[in-house]
């Protein structure tokens, strides 16, 4: 007979989720005494499992089988066609033997006492036995040598285990230039591999592991009282975070668990015009650096921002946007929306000739219906190779391709700027003159 190694053997128990809809799971269970036809099932295992990435070490073993056939209604009556089988009338209880006959569409039986065919009897149906072959979860089925070690170790992936980081950033009431904000990374894990993991130790891994081949409800909410923060570490060329304890993720759960905070670290809003915006766009910077109260690997992730109203003292949703994977002394810039009370209109104004150069002048007059002063910042993109700026009536400078103006706007006020760019459309991508 087979010996069952079941997920109750589990010493220890641990799972390492990825970014991409994957886990490592990594187990090791008592081993029960060893069965004298070498035969063990190792129960209880993820129903998405990836057999070919098994990994089993403390056991010799010479043949593995992955068997999933689970129990079901149909399985189980398709098991005993030909076979006897009792159907407990609901009145009377009177148990009648029958032979089942075909379960295609629905049940034919023969009477074993008068020969008679039935057509879908009307009863309980009793079966003696789980058929062989029948199983109640997946399981490893392994044909091993005796092992002089008492534990196995058992790794693999599965599929169906995501996390994802979702970032909350609450601002003070609005102010200029720099200012404080608070910054909340909650991890959101999601289990769909068709196994719980009881008291697991959870770690995610941060990064895009590369896999050769990509193999393709009722949602419980649940966070993870305050404790103390994940630890992080770099891990090969990814970053690995180690939440504090042990954690027990149910199948088909959703579980979020604070994996970031920080308190008054510095950011700054910047509104950004170009050439066909009637209103700058807002965005939001910060350097993710010890010195700014962060410096720590941030993972990617959605990132909402609240800011305080001053009239009741209450929070209100000002914009998301995406984050990519931030490296420590990175800075961050994220896009809110676009400001109602900044206004550009903007064009060319001229255009000529000078010697070998064109000459193409702009013109962006801002207006600032805000109570306070702003600065904007004209972001001008030239699709030319070879350029310089001829004048400005502001600082500017080149960065690439696009001309950078900051301009300070008045409160209730317009302020125009103008520039001129100098292009050198003689030169040909070879280097090359006409």
């Amino acid at each position: 007979m087979p010996a069952d190694i079941s997920g109750k053997d589990a010493v220890s128990r641990a799972l390492t989720v990825y970014n991409d809809g994957f886990a490592l799971v990594k187990e090791t269970r008592k081993l029960p005494e060893f069965p004298a036809d070498g035969v063990l099932r190792y129960l209880d295992v993820a129903q998405r499992i990836e057999t070919e990435s098994i990994l089993v070490e403390g056991l010799d073993i010479r043949e593995m089988n992955y068997e999933y056939d689970l129990v079901d209604k149909n399985k189980l009556l398709e098991k005993y066609i030909g076979r006897e089988i009792t159907i407990v009338d609901p009145e009377s209880g009177k148990r009648m033997r029958y032979r089942l006959l075909s379960v295609a569409n629905g049940m034919v039986v023969e009477d074993l006492e008068t020969g008679e065919i039935v057509l879908d009897p009307v009863g309980q149906v009793r079966l003696p036995e789980l058929p062989e072959g029948l199983i109640l979860t997946p399981a490893l089925v392994w044909h091993a040598a005796p092992a002089a070690s008492r534990e196995v170790r058992v790794s693999y992936l599965t599929q169906g285990t995501t996390w994802e980081t979702d970032y909350v950033i609450a601002l003070p009431a609005e102010s200029s230039g720099e200012e404080a904000f608070s910054l909340t990374g909650w991890m959101t894990l999601r289990n769909e591999s068709g196994m719980t993991y009881e008291d697991a130790v959870l770690r995610v891994l941060a990064g895009e592991v590369h896999r050769a081949e990509e193999a393709d409800p009722y949602v419980l909410y649940s966070a993870i009282p305050e404790r103390d923060m994940p630890e992080q570490e770099s891990f090969a060329d990814y970053h690995l975070y180690t939440i504090p304890g042990t954690v027990t993720i149910k199948d088909r759960q959703q579980k979020q668990i604070r994996l970031i905070g920080a308190e008054g670290a510095k950011g700054r809003t910047i509104y950004e015009a170009g050439p066909y915006d009637r209103n700058p766009a807002i965005y939001f910077e910060f350097d993710n650096t010890e010195a700014n109260g962060l410096g720590f690997p941030l993972p990617q992730g959605t990132v909402k921002f609240y800011r305080n109203n001053s009239s009741d003292g209450t929070a209100e949703f000002i914009g998301e946007d995406r984050m990519d994977h931030t490296a420590t002394g990175e800075r961050v810039r994220l896009r809110l929306g676009n400001a109602f009370d900044i206004t550009v209109d903007s064009g060319l104004t001229s255009s000529g000739k000078e010697g070998r150069y064109d000459l193409e002048s702009y013109m962006y007059a801002i207006r600032n219906a805000k109570d306070v002063p702003v600065t904007v910042i004209i972001r001008h993109p030239v699709h030319e190779r070879h350029w310089d700026i001829a004048e400005s009536d502001h600082p500017a400078e080149r960065e690439f391709g696009d001309v950078l103006i900051p301009v300070t706007v008045p409160a209730n006020a317009e302020e125009i700027v103008r520039f001129t760019l100098r292009i050198d459309r003689s030169v040909t991508i070879a280097g090359e003159e006409e």
